[in-house]
């Protein structure tokens, strides 16, 4: 199955609510992220930067979306934002009734670009 279809059908298996959450989001990465390509890993979409490195992944839960980074130790978070006790991956989970925080996700994606596989 093409990586493309992989990802239509996670995001097509995902709640009412989630599923248009999952497509903007998918969007959104894929506008921002420069030479983004996309693929499955561990049963999730995920996004790789123009070097090949796995850089972002969606994760759909009931209600919500966890938008992680995959190499959150490379990446500078001074404030703290992003949530999780995963090693080297964190997140920001995103709620479909709430306004997608573009600028902020914008500055963590645009620091995938530089990093490394």
């Amino acid at each position: 199955m093409p990586k493309q279809e992989a990802i239509d059908d996670y995001i097509a298996d995902c709640t009412e609510a989630v599923a248009p959450l999952m497509k903007k989001l998918r969007a959104f990465i894929n506008n921002t992220l420069t030479g983004a390509t996309e693929g499955m890993s561990c049963g999730a979409p995920v996004f790789f930067n123009a070097r090949g490195a796995p850089v972002i992944y969606l994760y759909a839960a009931k209600d919500h979306v966890n938008f992680g980074f995959l190499k959150y130790a490379e990446l500078s978070d001074p404030d703290c934002i992003l949530q999780g006790s995963g090693k080297p991956s964190k997140h920001i989970k995103i709620y479909p009734d709430e306004p997608i925080k573009k600028a902020m996700l914008r500055k963590f994606i645009k620091q995938c670009e530089a990093l490394e596989p």
